[in-house]
Order: C-alpha cells, then structure tokens, then sequence
C-alpha cells in the first residue's frame, strides 16, 4: 500500500498581451492503493457555473483514505469563458466542446483544447460536467455504448442516446475505447442544492461501481433513455414568459401543450409560442418564469416520450 494524497498543479496554456498567465487547475486525488484514473472536467463551457461548482464539491467528498486509484479533476476547463460567464471563448468566438483535439499552436481555444487532450492521455473513465445557462434548468446525462456503466452508476432519471457531438471532449475519449459520459444537471439558479447533491451522490456511486470506492452501488430509479430531443428556440426577441418551472423536469405533457410565450415587453404583444411538438413530450430544459431572450436562445429542451427504450436495449 502506497500513501494517500492530494495535490494541485497549474498547466500552463499560454500568455495574454496584458502579462497573464493563462492556466489550468488539475486537482489529483491518489489513493492508498492502485487502481483506474478517473477523470472529471468543468466548465469547458463558462456560463455553466453549476458544473463547476459540482466538481469542487466530488474533490471534497472523495475520501483519499478509502480510494483505489486516482481521482483528476480540472474544475474550470476555459477559464476565460467562466470570467465572461458566456458558452463561447470572447477571445475567439469559438465553443471549447467541438473543437478537440485542439492545436498547441492554434487560438487560445484551440491551444486550451490540445491541452485537456494532454490531460485525458491515460485516463480509464471520463466525465464531462455541464449543467443550463444563467436562464434555464437542464436535467438529464448522456448514455454512449460502451460506457452504460456509467450513465446507469449516476442515477438520473433521463437519459440521452446519441452519438458523441464531433470535437467534444466525450468524443476524445469514446474514440479512445474509454467509458464518457456528460452530465447535464441544474444551472439558473433554480433548485441548486438538489442538483449539486445529485451530482456527488451519482458521481460517487459511480466510483462505487468501477471499484475505486468501497461498498456496492445503489441501483440507480427507472431510467428513460430517449433517442429523440430537440431544442425550441424562439425565432423573434423579447421577453419569455414560462409556465414551465424545473419542478415539471421529467414530467410528460401533451402534444400542443404551450409551454412559454415571448411577448414584446415594449407593445406587450404576444410574438410566439414555443409549443410542445410530440404526442407525449418530455420536459428536459426549462426557462425561468420570466427572462429577456434573444432570437435562437434557448426555449426548453425537449424528449419524445415515444422515442423511450431502456440501457439495456442501447
């Protein structure tokens, strides 16, 4: 048996104009015996501060005494993207999460990419944390085959069948042959301590269930796991009024059902409705009741409850 601990290192990305070092945080976590390298990443997208959070909150929960193996973790995967609170990097306008493997000589996304990719190298199991934006709620994991262990291990109710999105970090890994997952929970600062509690009771589970913790692994509720989602964006400006909240996440309402209006909040006319589009239409992102949106922002996400099978059929 070796001894157990925790260290914090800074990768270095690059220099801005001003003199800042740009550079990543990478907490590690070994454990008294040898195990598999699990790693987890956060905020690859900067407005996602819920993930962020949620990764600091699994470091501090993982007993270093009690883990087989080695625990890595890369709480803020842009941080210029998290100093902005915006999806995509101000500097270069591009989305961290479809860029990978990233260019070393590149833009300061593409060189943050090729740095996360340094990171994954060796790395068994892989999970991306993402949670909504500033405005909405999100609830539900991505199931990619070969890695059911761990969509199954974490716990959510809803899950997502589809292939890996091209230049994401899931995608490096998956290509590699490793288990990934991406968990999308919480965001808007709507029933945040649920989701965060959610987030290291399923991650730790998942440990539990590739051996790295002791004890067995709490079977996971009923999952869904659609094949079918789509996002309602609202095609003019203004303001959304929801009627929608993140306690209705999960739930099933007719075809037809209005879900939000964007009403013009200079004429108070109503511009649209963002209406529910299958049979049965599951609730997977929902908007605060009111916020200011764009056009092509995002509305509510949503499930075809027809779509539904089970992990085992995937």
């Amino acid at each position: 048996m070796g001894t157990a601990s925790r260290t914090l290192d800074h990768k270095h990305i690059t220099t801005m104009p001003t003199g800042a070092d740009i550079s990543l945080a990478i907490h590690t976590i070994t454990g008294s015996e040898p195990g598999p390298r699990f790693l987890i990443f956060g905020g690859i997208h900067g407005d996602e501060a819920t993930a962020v959070e949620a990764v600091r909150r699994i470091v501090e929960a993982v007993d270093e005494n009690e883990l087989k193996g080695t625990l890595v973790a890369v709480p803020v995967s842009n941080p210029y993207a998290y100093e902005s609170m915006t999806r995509h990097t101000m500097q270069d306008g591009l989305n961290l999460n479809r860029i990978f493997p990233g260019d070393a000589a590149g833009s300061l996304t593409e060189q943050l990419a090729a740095a996360l990719v340094e990171i994954q190298e060796g790395a068994d199991y892989f999970i991306d944390f993402h949670s909504s934006g500033l405005y909405s709620t999100v609830d539900y994991a991505y199931v990619h085959s070969g890695a059911e262990i761990l969509a199954r291990n974490y716990g959510t109710s809803l899950l997502y069948h589809h292939d890996p999105y091209s230049g994401s970090s899931a995608e490096m890994m998956l290509s590699a042959g490793k288990p990934a997952m991406v968990s999308e929970l919480g965001g808007g600062g709507q029933l945040t301590t649920d989701f965060l509690d959610r987030s290291v009771a399923g991650t730790l589970n998942v440990l539990r269930a590739v051996g790295m913790l002791p004890g067995d692994p709490v079977d996971p509720p009923e999952q869904k796991v659609m094949t079918k989602l789509v996002t309602l964006r609202p095609t003019t400006g203004g303001a959304v009024i929801s009627d929608y909240g993140p306690e209705t996440l999960g739930t099933v309402v007719p075809g037809g059902t209005v879900l939000g209006r964007v009403v013009n909040p200079h004429t108070f006319e109503v511009m649209e409705e963002l209406v529910a589009p299958f049979d049965e239409t599951i609730i997977v992102l929902t908007r605060e009741q009111y916020t200011r949106c764009a056009p092509g922002d995002y509305g509510f996400m949503v499930g075809d409850n027809g779509s539904v099978t089970s992990v085992d059929a995937i």
